[in-house]
């Protein structure tokens, strides 16, 4: 009953609240409010009204009791030490701060907001964090398998790196040779080369000589075969 009450009042409040310009313009605007009506200015909740408040718009939140508990505590500790801030304003300042009921509805609406958006948040980085983990866990299975499979092929490689030494050696030694097999060729080319000069400079010869006696040798055909029996 208690809070169906403090809800009729917050809709008068928000309706004629006297914090900001809303409610001197509605005043300047509609003068009857003021001269035909008569304006009940509810008194601030007391402590009790302001816990079972909290208490209700807390009661569907997710939390323990006994941190619902100290929600509810400090929730009623900011109002009321707003509003014995808003007194002590006054009369050094004379100046208004209203801290009506809104306000503390407000209050409380403000922090499950930020209490939804900072567990959000967390739930977010933890889901990332797991998705980490779990990856890194999968890349250490993945590593420890192929370590596994190295270990298992460590005798094979010890063996291939002893033949592959063998070879090497190998390889050297016919490389050597080779490098001997290929001065003894370039010895065997050279004269080679130089017997075909020489063979070529008899050819040479030969040819003239053969181009010079050609004359002579159709000349004796001819001849030849002018002869009868």
């Amino acid at each position: 009953m208690f809070i169906q009450r403090c809800r009729d009042q917050l809709h008068i409040v928000l309706a004629m609240s006297p914090i900001g310009d809303a409610f001197r313009s509605r005043l300047r605007k509609f003068p009857s409010l003021v001269n035909c009506c008569t304006i009940d200015w509810f008194q601030s909740w007391p402590e009790d009204a302001l816990e079972a408040v909290a208490q209700k718009f807390l009661e569907e939140t997710d939390m323990t009791d006994e941190e619902r508990r100290s929600c509810i505590d400090i929730c009623k500790y900011f109002h009321v030490s707003t509003q014995q801030v808003s007194k002590r304003f006054l009369a050094e300042l004379d100046r208004h701060n209203y801290v009506t009921p809104t306000s503390y509805l407000e209050l409380i609406n403000t922090f499950k907001t930020l209490l939804e958006k900072r567990r959000s948040a967390l739930l977010a980085a933890k889901t990332r964090y797991e998705v980490g983990l779990e990856k890194l866990e999968n890349a250490a299975s993945q590593v420890g398998k192929m370590q596994k499979t190295l270990e298992n092929l460590q005798p094979q490689l010890v063996e291939m790196d002893k033949k592959v030494d063998e070879t090497l050696v190998i390889v050297e030694r016919e490389k050597t040779e080779a490098v001997r097999q290929e001065q003894l060729v370039r010895v065997d080319e050279e004269k080679a080369n130089e017997q075909k000069a020489s063979a070529d400079q008899i050819k040479a010869e030969c040819d003239l000589e053969l181009e010079t006696a050609m004359p002579a040798f159709k000349k004796a055909t001819e001849a030849l075969n002018t002869i009868s029996k």
